[in-house]
């Protein structure tokens, strides 16, 4: 057996035996050796030295051969529309011997046949376009037939029938590309909707909870925000929301290839899938509401949650059908006060209903919406809605939280310098005893790991109090005054930085943050902390600056730490020794400048500079409260929120260059056969060539995304 595919192993003073399965072991112990040709060299193990079991590898599921958009492009298609088109076929064949009148009634009844199955495929469309939207092109071609049979007696109706005929097959056409172009996009969010379980296990408090687990099984349905779920090995979970209780391995999302640790209070998706452990989840969006079912609903034009566009081409195709049915009635009052035949202005009047293309305005409309929304859902991107879309598609600046968005969030010493040489041991042990006394953050944690680390104790202190993004102040036991912060704290506090600020500016050239540690009105030491850059910050900046973003990056440290943190990853625009309030101030500002704003950052302390955005992206609170901002992830690796910034602009582009084609060219085509300068073959071929166009707007996003943006974990 090869060792790679081998199901059971045993080792014998003379190497392994690689076994097939459970019953190849039971044999080989009975004495069958049929595997004996097949083993491998012998392999010698070196003695093991340390008896601490290795840790156990991360749990990693395998690489998926493709992704959903891949797979509904890649799905076999329905296929053409043999009937329709053998039904206009049979019409042209017909109006070749159209000088007898009962063969063109059968050429313009083939067409009729032609034209009624193009209107039966569009049934669904109806409810998009109205039903003159509806009826128009079909009911055009129509029109087109018969005004052919009302040619005079010495007119050629040939011609007119196969017009004719060439028109119902440019409708049927039509109305196939337009089941072509959605089939992708539903697919997408089909199968993203095929993830969610049909059952979930509901947690019951019980007099015995801390002892026992009880729950019981309820639909998905039924379970409400503010509900507790149960969701263990090897089952997926039901509800956006927050782990309340438990720890678990899970893929976070349907591209994720990597299981990732979540504890109490990690936010998690529906659709994630526990490998090991269990958690309880307490519900924060529950049915439609879900990250992963809300991109099915994005191309509603109802409500304010809809994009701006899509609100447009709705108003624009409910009244369409009227408007080019008005121009049809007028162009027949027109045309018969200077030609007063009736087959002049019945086929004036279908190639008026023959031109508009209502159904591609509003496809190519709303489609990309879907199509970029279900495919970042997919990824663990959560749009809020198709405004979220819209507006993140528009974004001009891109304001990056510097600590936790372009660095690991998990600052950790690696210098401390103390003035005139003192011991710096016991200042730390001061320090590390005013941070563990108030409110936890990154330096705080960093400082308490170090002295940890170093077995160096932590010294009692009174009247410990934080200066949000500055540092603290505190008493010693036997009342020095201790401040630990920036310059502009200790500067506030009377204490000169001067002596040790030669140390700090080095330390700041290398991108590390400097702590300042005042005791009794002068500075002691100074703390050198070092926060590492994040894995694809680089890749994330350039992805935004190629969309023509302007990265800024915002940090409470010293200009000279956020300008080595700048540096090598070429922005040039940095904002520095700024408060939590002063990053939202500067965040408004930047939006004066008539620019939209996206801010990147953390749930907590990056809150202030997310709600003065105009675009929010949270990173790690995909599920959570604070992750129903404008868009959210389920992780925090910054390339993710570049590639939602890139996800949206792309939309954007598709749904406005489709909608813009159809109006614009549906409008030309209106106005010309309202005049009669075309006839209506050549309005239908026309309004064939605008929807090939406009109507795969979404087929071909999910192509580009599909080449541009591939899933990862």
């Amino acid at each position: 057996m090869e060792p790679l595919r081998a199901g059971e192993v045993l080792l014998f003073e003379d190497g392994f035996r690689f076994l097939c399965d459970a019953a190849c072991r039971d044999r080989f112990r009975d004495g069958e050796r049929s595997h004996e040709s097949a083993r491998p060299p012998r392999l010698t193990l070196p003695p093991r030295r340390d008896p601490t079991p290795a840790p156990p590898a991360p749990v990693a599921r395998p690489q998926a051969d493709r992704s959903a958009a891949y797979r509904a492009m890649s799905a076999p298609r329905d296929p053409p529309p043999w009937l329709g088109l053998g039904a206009a076929g049979t019409g042209l064949l017909l109006g070749a011997f159209a000088q007898n009148p009962i063969v063109a009634v059968l050429s313009a009844a083939a067409v009729a046949i032609a034209s009624s199955v193009a209107l039966v495929r569009a049934w669904p469309s109806r409810r998009e376009v109205g039903w003159l939207g509806w009826g128009l092109p079909p009911a055009g071609a129509i029109l087109a037939a018969v005004s052919a049979l009302l040619e005079g007696p010495l007119a050629d109706p040939r011609l007119a029938l196969a017009g004719a005929s060439f028109a119902a097959a440019a409708v049927v056409m039509r109305h196939w590309l337009d089941a072509q172009s959605t089939d992708p996009v539903e697919r997408v969010a089909e199968e993203l909707v095929s993830k969610m379980p049909v059952r979930v296990r509901v947690w019951k408090p019980s007099a015995e909870w801390a002892t026992r687990l009880e729950w019981e099984a309820a639909p998905a349905t039924a379970v409400r925000a503010g509900q507790e779920v149960v969701v263990g090995e090897g089952e997926v979970l039901g509800v956006d929301g927050v782990v309340q209780a438990g720890e678990a391995m899970a893929y976070l999302h349907p591209s994720s290839r990597t299981a990732v640790r979540r504890r109490t209070g990690d936010a998690m998706l529906a659709g994630a899938r526990v490998t090991e452990g269990e958690v309880r989840v307490l519900a924060t969006r529950v049915g439609a509401g879900r990250a992963l079912v809300r991109p099915a609903s994005f191309g509603d034009a109802r409500g304010a949650e809809a994009a701006r566009l899509t609100r447009l081409a709705a108003q624009v195709t409910r009244w369409g059908g009227p408007v080019a049915l008005a121009a049809a009635l007028l162009s027949a009052t027109l045309l018969s006060v200077t030609d007063p035949s009736l087959e002049v202005v019945l086929r004036a009047m279908a190639a008026v209903m023959l031109a508009a293309p209502l159904v591609a305005i509003r496809r190519a409309s709303e489609a990309p919406y879907v199509a970029a929304a279900a495919t970042a859902a997919e990824r663990g991107i959560a749009f809020a809605n198709a405004r979220a879309v819209d507006r993140a598609g528009r974004t001009t600046i891109a304001a990056l939280c510097a600590h936790g968005t372009i660095t690991e969030g998990e600052p950790e010493v690696v210098e401390i310098h103390a003035v005139d040489d003192a011991p710096w041991q016991p200042l730390v042990s001061l320090v590390a005893g005013a941070e563990a006394a108030v409110e936890p953050h990154p330096i705080g944690h960093a400082i308490l790991r170090f002295c940890a680390r170093r077995g160096i104790g932590i010294e009692a202190v009174r009247r410990a109090t934080l200066v949000p993004g500055r540092g603290l102040t505190a008493l010693s036991a036997d009342g020095a005054e201790l401040v630990v912060g920036n310059r502009a704290l200790l500067l506030d506090e009377g204490v000169s930085v001067a002596v040790a600020d030669a140390d700090a500016a080095r330390a700041e050239e290398r991108g590390q943050t400097v702590v300042f540690v005042g005791v009794e009105g002068r500075v002691r030491a100074v703390i050198c902390l070092r926060d590492e850059d994040r894995l694809g910050a680089r890749a994330a900046v350039q992805r935004l600056i190629d969309q023509g973003i302007e990265v800024v990056l915002l940090s409470g440290d010293h200009r000279g730490t956020v300008e080595a943190l700048a540096r090598p990853l070429d922005i040039t625009h940095v904002k520095a020794e700024l408060l939590p309030h002063e990053q939202a101030a500067d965040v408004r500002r930047l939006a004066e400048t008539g620019g939209v704003v996206a801010t990147i950052g953390r749930p907590g302390g990056d809150d202030p500079a997310l709600e003065a955005a105009q675009v929010p992206v949270v990173l790690g609170a995909a599920g959570a409260p604070e992750g129903e901002r404008a868009i959210a992830l389920t992780g925090d690796d910054v390339r993710d929120a570049a590639a939602a910034l890139w996800l949206a602009r792309a939309a954007r582009r598709a749904a406005w260059r489709g909608t813009t084609v159809a109006t614009l060219g549906g409008g030309l085509l209106v106005g010309l056969a309202a005049l009669g300068l075309i006839a209506p073959v050549v309005a239908a071929l026309l309004a064939l060539a605008i929807d090939a166009y406009a109507l795969p707007s979404a087929a071909r996003l999910l192509r580009r995304i599909e080449l541009r943006l591939p899933a990862r974990g």
